[in-house]
């Protein structure tokens, strides 16, 4: 008989097979390749965007992946969630995606007050994403007006989380409180079908569509055959990436596919944590690396080098996992301790009604 089997009393007992019983939960309920993907991910956009990656397709591929993503985990969630849980989920929400999105168009305000003229199309596209509507009314200009924008069009890329937002705030209404309708597949197979048509976001809804056959069917996509199916699935993708011009078609299912094929339970592995939290982080601020090492090189005539891209990439990671380990991972720790009913409600109405005063003001700009 060891140590330990000698002293325990049944209370002891009891609070070790609770806390097992909450690790197999969070172990349940946890997807620890996804970390490792989101950090692949947001590394392809950085790089997609600097031109070491020459595949045109590329960065709009990892977004897409990030949808199907979202899709799948935010549907997850909504579909565990009561009416009356709804504040604490947009709470969750704004202090995750709020507080690195703000600091990151601030830092691009900043910059691009040093460098670029200020006039009212500057300030047009500033309120658009403030307002979490730029990829309604900003990315329609990108061709026509680019150099109208803050800093040439740099932070354009904050298109998807605008998308993401706006996700945040329409699946609840048809998960949670149009459950009825809003819970039914064929539901999302129509959403899914009219997004993939007019190529918006359809890998949002496949992600959704996924996590409502999760609820109703179990744990379809976790085993091996269906691994090989969805490995299958990758790999003709693929084949249509490389021999035919419409990658719309096969984006959204590519990107699901890879989402289900990673879709594996359990605990959070300890260098997964930190790739996975610097994502975000990476996605939002990969452009400082470049703007401060072109500015530091192009003298010495090396701004379009190998070099400045490696030590623009260094850059970039190294301010990610600084803003993730010193900034995002402490606020998301403070969470559950800070929250309050009160303040769910006034981060729901702030979300809900932010988005709408971007798009009352986008429509009043489009028939100024």
């Amino acid at each position: 008989m060891t140590k330990n089997e000698m002293i325990e009393t049944p209370l002891t007992a009891t609070t070790r097979k609770l806390t097992s019983l909450d690790n197999t939960a969070q172990e349940a309920s946890y997807f620890p390749y996804f970390d490792y993907l989101r950090i692949l991910l947001a590394s392809v956009v950085m790089l997609h965007h600097d031109d070491v990656i020459g595949w045109h397709h590329s960065g709009a591929l990892a977004v897409d992946v990030f949808f199907a993503m979202s899709g799948w985990l935010i549907g997850s969630i909504l579909l565990e969630t009561p009416r009356h849980k709804l504040p604490r989920f947009y709470f969750n929400r704004a202090i995750r995606i709020w507080i690195p999105y703000y600091l990151a168009v601030g830092a691009m305000i900043a910059a691009s007050i040093l460098k670029d003229p200020i006039d009212t199309k500057w300030f047009e596209f500033v309120i658009y994403k403030i307002t979490w509507v730029y990829n309604i009314f900003g990315t329609p200009q990108l061709a026509d007006c680019v150099q109208c924008m803050p800093l040439d069009g740099t932070g354009n890329h904050v298109w998807s989380v605008n998308a993401e937002e706006q996700f945040y705030l329409w699946a609840p209404i048809f998960l949670v409180i149009l459950a009825s309708f809003g819970r039914s597949p064929v539901t999302w197979v129509l959403f899914a079908g009219v997004s993939w048509y007019f190529e918006i976001y359809a890998p949002i809804s496949l992600g959704v569509l996924a996590a409502i056959l999760a609820k109703r069917y179990g744990d379809f996509y976790n085993n091996a055959k269906a691994r090989l199916a969805f490995g299958i699935v990758i790999a003709l993708c693929t084949l249509g990436f490389i021999f035919d011009d419409h990658f719309y078609w096969y984006s959204p299912l590519f990107s699901i596919a890879v989402v289900l094929f990673f879709a594996i339970h359990g605990k959070q592995h300890k260098y997964g944590a930190l790739l996975g939290g610097m994502s975000y982080p990476l996605y939002l601020n990969h452009w400082i690396g470049v703007f401060v090492f072109n500015m530091v090189l192009d003298p010495f005539g090396l701004r379009d080098s190998p070099l400045r891209q490696l030590l623009a990439s260094l850059l970039s990671l190294g301010i990610a996992a600084f803003l993730y380990w010193f900034i995002e991972r402490k606020v998301l720790a403070m969470r559950s301790k800070i929250y309050t009913e009160k303040l769910g409600k006034f981060f729901t109405a702030s979300a809900y009604l932010t988005v709408i005063a971007g798009t009352a003001y986008g429509v009043y700009m489009l028939n100024a």
